[in-house]
C-alpha cells in the first residue's frame, strides 16, 4: 500500500533532529533509558513494564510487578520504581508513588494517541505523545496504526507502519510539533504539547498569537527518525 502522497516514507535524519536529540541526552539519562548503568534487578523491572505493557494494553501495576518478581521484597521493588522515576524511564504518580503513569513510550491513560498493532498478542494502548506513538514499531519490531488528531482541526490522523517504514497516511503534509519546554519530567511537560498536525498550515493557526515557546516543527519523516533514535535500543538489554 501506497501513502496518500505515493511514496513510502522512511525515518528521516535532519539538522534539526540531531540538535533535539543532543538537546534531549544533556537533559535526561538517555543511557538509563537504554539499561545501561543500571543493576541486573533494575533493568529486569525496566524491561518487563516495557515488554508487557502492550501485551496486557496497559502499563503493569505495581501489583503485576511485585507478583512478577515475587522473589524480591516489595520495599526493594519500590526502591527500584523510585530509581526508575528519578531518571525518567517510568512516572510514577505525583502523590501517592504507587501507580506508574508512563512508562515510555506508553501512557498509562487515554491520549490522543492510540496505538493498534498487527501482532495478535498485543493490545491497543496509548503513547504519551507523538514521536512516542512513531517510536514504538522500533522498540517492539512491529507493524502497527497509529490513531491521532490534529491538534488544531480535531480531524482524524490516521497512519500505518509496515517494516519501519510509513505505507500510509490520510494527510499529505502530516506535521510534529516537538515541544522543547522541559522540566522535571517529559509526563508532566513536553509530552502533553508534542503533537501531530494535519498541515503546517493548521500548526500555523494553532500557535497564531501564542507565547513563544521553544520547540520545534517537523516532517513527518524526520518525527519517525526522531521516534526511532529514542525507541529502536530500549529493549535491548
Amino acid at each position: 500500500m501506497k501513502s496518500k502522497n505515493n511514496v513510502m516514507i522512511k525515518p528521516e535524519l535532519s539538522e534539526k533532529v540531531k540538535k533535539i536529540y543532543q538537546t534531549a541526552c544533556s537533559l535526561e539519562d538517555m543511557d538509563g533509558k537504554l539499561g545501561i548503568g543500571l543493576s541486573k534487578d533494575e533493568n529486569s523491572i525496566r524491561h518487563y513494564i516495557l515488554s508487557q505493557s502492550p501485551i496486557l494494553g496497559r502499563i503493569p501495576s505495581i501489583e503485576d510487578i511485585n507478583k512478577e518478581f515475587s522473589r524480591m521484597n516489595k520495599e526493594d521493588i519500590q526502591a527500584i520504581l523510585k530509581t526508575l522515576d528519578k531518571i525518567d524511564v517510568i512516572h510514577l504518580d505525583e502523590e501517592s508513588k504507587t501507580k506508574i503513569g508512563a512508562a515510555y513510550p506508553f501512557s498509562g491513560h487515554k491520549t490522543a494517541h492510540l496505538i493498534k498493532f498487527r501482532k495478535e498478542q498485543y493490545k491497543d494502548i496509548y503513547s504519551m505523545c507523538a514521536v512516542d506513538a512513531l517510536g514504538i514499531n522500533f522498540m517492539l519490531d512491529c507493524d502497527l496504526s497509529i490513531n491521532s488528531k490534529c491538534l488544531h482541526c480535531n480531524d482524524d490522523i490516521n497512519i500505518k507502519i509496515e517494516d519501519n517504514e510509513i505505507i500510509y497516511h490520510n494527510h499529505e503534509n502530516i506535521m510534529v510539533w516537538f515541544d522543547m519546554e522541559y522540566s522535571c519530567c517529559a509526563a508532566t511537560s513536553i509530552c502533553n504539547n508534542i503533537n501531530f498536525f494535519s498541515s503546517t498550515h493548521h500548526f500555523k493557526e494553532w500557535q497564531h498569537n501564542k507565547p513563544t515557546v521553544k520547540g520545534s516543527l517537523l516532517q513527518i519523516q524526520e518525527a519517525f527518525y526522531l521516534g526511532k533514535l529514542f525507541f529502536e535500543k530500549r529493549l535491548n538489554l
